[in-house]
């Protein structure tokens, strides 16, 4: 007998009309008012599912596990588990973040390294011994590397050494991120960034320039913003053929200016491979935006100003937007060959797994099974009973484990995904999306599917409209 999925949100939207969501199948259902009137019979009457509704519907539901079986969803469930678990735990590839110093020449107050005093720079008989880590990895196929620091440029001769040895060794390195103040990026760098693999360069603003150099500056006070924005610049006039994303740090202070610094950003690199986002800081100031003011800022530059917020509109898949930290084959290299799992936890002791310079240089499994088997949603009988749970890829595995020790008398992290409180809000983006991509396939007399036709179609996934 088919059953109601507890995976189903149905809900109205004024912006839209009526619709149906799945989180098991990560799909939305647009409904005229029959279909809607349907469904929501269904809803109040899971035990006859399969009452007033037509064969093309009903396929179409069992299709996107609206309608299940009654051991079904337990068993997708454990597909979605499998599927984390493989990509957990498989060692084909190697994921490595690399802090060659943990010296900075900035000095941001909300900076959460415990370390920014340390000028240590990782000495080569470190990195002989992290190249010899990476090729005893002997079942890796991939490798990819994540520069970070402190400040990486302060290093580049180091970022320039272990890319030249990995080649050496013959090691598959598919790729490398370079993650950076952007001030010391300068034209003898970005020459060498192609050579090195470096296919995507990350720099951070804090806002237009008058905020920002409040806030970004060098040890001595003084200004940063021009020469960010000349290095990225020069960045893509030159020849690097990768990436380079604009991360803007948004808070309490500066979110009212984001959209102003996109605008000009946008104009200023329109042909150009550049992608301007916000993003949250962690918590560590009161100014820090919380997960529902961060929800709800998100919202307001949709339907404000027309921007959408990397990874927030629509979800992704558990499997695809884990963490680093989940998986076993990822490290965070600190300068003195010591190991995390998260770059969070570099200079912290106790949060030590290991280190590349002794003869087994994992050995902290403490910290490892925290990571990897307490940070599990699906161990957590909470999150199983929840009907987010196969989309909810915003938990922070670290908080997961922070909340193991927190007391029940204290406030706890919030590690639900943002569309469990704010679901309809970012479907209604979703839609509003679609709809402006169906018009434009109008206009450019392509075929578009009416919802008119049959009173019901599938909005996502769709081939022809893609979210980020």
């Amino acid at each position: 007998m088919l059953i109601w999925s507890q995976y189903n949100t149905l809900f109205t939207s004024e912006r839209g009309g009526s619709f149906l969501y799945n989180a098991m199948s990560n799909c939305l259902l647009e409904l005229d008012q029959a279909h809607f009137d349907s469904l929501r019979q269904l809803e109040n009457n899971p035990g006859h599912a399969e009452e007033n509704i037509g064969d093309a519907f009903s396929e179409l539901l069992r299709e996107k596990h609206v309608l299940v079986e009654e051991e079904e969803n337990e068993k997708l469930l454990q597909i979605k588990q499998y599927q984390r678990n493989c990509n957990c735990y498989g060692q084909q590839d190697l994921s490595l973040t690399i802090c060659p110093t943990l010296a900075c020449n900035f000095s941001c107050p909300y900076c959460f390294e415990t370390s920014r005093d340390d000028t240590t720079v990782m000495h080569d008989a470190t990195i002989s011994n992290l190249v010899a880590f990476m090729q005893q990895r002997a079942d890796t196929r991939k490798i990819h590397l994540d520069w970070y620091g402190g400040e990486p440029t302060l290093a580049f001769d180091v970022i320039e050494t272990i890319t030249r040895r990995v080649l050496e060794k013959g090691l598959r390195l598919e790729g490398a991120q370079l993650i950076t103040n952007g001030y010391l990026l300068d034209q003898e760098k970005i020459d060498r960034l192609n050579e090195l693999k470096i296919d995507t360069v990350q720099v951070t603003l804090d806002g237009p320039e008058r905020i920002h150099d409040k806030r970004r500056t060098l040890k001595n006070h003084a200004p940063t913003f021009g020469a960010i924005i000349a290095n990225i610049d020069r960045l893509m006039e030159s020849s690097f053929n990768g990436q380079c994303l604009i991360r803007v740090n948004v808070d309490k202070t500066n979110k009212d200016h984001f959209a102003g610094l996109h605008r000009s950003l946008s104009d200023r690199y329109s042909e150009k491979n550049v992608t301007i986002y916000a993003a949250t800081l962690k918590d560590t100031t009161p100014e820090t935006l919380d997960v529902h003011e961060w929800a709800q800022y998100c919202l307001d530059l949709y339907w404000q100003h027309g921007i959408t917020t990397k990874y927030m509109v629509y979800p992704k898949n558990n499997e695809s937007g884990l963490c680093l930290a989940h998986y076993s084959n990822s490290f965070v290299a600190g300068p003195r060959g010591e190991l995390y799992k998260c770059w969070e936890d570099v200079g912290c002791s106790p949060e030590i797994v290991g280190n590349v310079n002794d003869s087994n240089p994992v050995t902290n499994h403490d910290v490892l099974a925290r990571y990897s088997v307490a940070a599990d949603p699906f161990l957590n009988a909470s999150c199983v009973a929840c009907r987010f749970l196969p989309i909810c890829t915003e938990a922070c595995p670290k908080k997961r484990v922070q909340n193991q020790s927190i007391p029940t008398t204290e406030k706890a992290n919030n590690i639900c995904t943002h569309f469990k409180d704010y679901l309809i809000g970012y479907m209604e983006i979703a839609y509003d999306i679609f709809t402006t991509s169906q018009q434009c396939r109008a206009l450019l007399s392509k075929t578009t599917r009416p919802l008119s036709q049959k009173g019901f179609r599938v909005i996502f996934p769709a081939r022809e409209t893609s979210i980020d």
